[in-house]
């Protein structure tokens, strides 16, 4: 039976944290966690179930059947991915991910998801191949990365929007009729395939920056991306090729100094912040 519960103050859902008996390295053996890891906009189903469902943007999708441990939301290539990373491979119980809905143009979630899984990310933590933006994952660690692409299987059921679609900002949309039932079947197959939980143990990491809600984080990203541009348009031609980076004052506490206007930030993660300044500079 999956649990609703109502959303937060940021408009997003946070499904109820199920007690995991976890291991990792430099704890004993019996560390109980609750799993997800990460706070998100999702919901938890059966906690047996192999099967993670991921809808692209504001999709929603009432899946009376359930069969799915979790199902959330995915809108951004970057921190809304790392969060999905996070909370897969703390469940080796999840084998699959089922990822459906409308594609995101700009953002290109789906394209996110299935290149990770295909190709991987380069030595700069930038997933290799997707339409994406800005598709790097710098608070993961590799090996995070590469349990996600050992544990689990993509199975890609997205749909192109239709132009009206594409012309409106971000809009919510419910998955069709036809579109539940082909996840459905999907869900169904995978359970009937499941090849049992992974054989390691849970892969749990700490990292300050994903544990925010979904909805905080779109909102900072946003604001910082339009504060950098802002600053480019006031920026006569003859700086605009400057090569200042942020200044980080503290990591723990996501802090950085912005060279071109002397302002300090708090950002929703340090390391992406610096990529995001480059890659509106042309230097991603």
């Amino acid at each position: 039976m999956t649990e609703r519960l109502p959303p937060s103050r940021e408009g997003t859902i946070t499904g109820t944290r199920i007690p995991l008996l976890m291991t990792k390295a430099g704890s004993g053996p019996d560390d109980p966690r609750e799993w997800p890891a990460v706070p998100g906009d999702y919901v938890v189903g059966d906690k047996e179930s192999p099967v993670a469902v991921l809808i692209i943007g504001r999709g929603r999708a009432d899946l009376p059947g359930g069969g799915f441990a979790i199902k959330g939301t995915l809108k951004t290539e970057n921190m809304g991915l790392e969060k999905v990373v996070t909370n897969i491979v703390a469940n080796p119980r999840l084998r699959f991910i089922i990822v459906c809905g409308k594609e995101e143009f700009g953002h290109f979630p789906a394209d996110a998801v299935n290149c990770l899984a295909r190709n991987g990310v380069d030595r700069q933590m930038r997933i290799i191949g997707p339409r994406s933006a800005i598709p790097f994952l710098c608070n993961l660690p590799p090996s995070a990365v590469e349990r996600f692409r050992e544990q689990v299987e993509v199975i890609d059921l997205v749909h192109v929007k239709e132009v009206r679609e594409i012309v409106a900002y971000d809009p919510e949309y419910l998955l069709d009729a036809d579109n539940v039932k082909e996840v459905e079947r999907a869900i169904e197959e995978c359970r009937s395939r499941d090849p049992g939980p992974f054989p390691d143990a849970p892969l749990w990491f700490e990292v300050g920056a994903l544990d925010v809600e979904g909805g905080r984080i779109a909102g900072d990203l946003n604001r910082l991306a339009d504060d950098f541009v802002g600053q480019m348009l006031r920026m006569p031609s003859e700086r605009l090729s400057t090569s200042a980076d942020i200044t980080i004052i503290s990591t723990e506490f996501r802090v950085i100094l912005d060279p071109v206007d002397g302002v300090v930030r708090t950002v929703p993660s340090v390391e992406f912040a610096g990529r995001l300044q480059k890659y509106l500079r042309g230097e991603g």
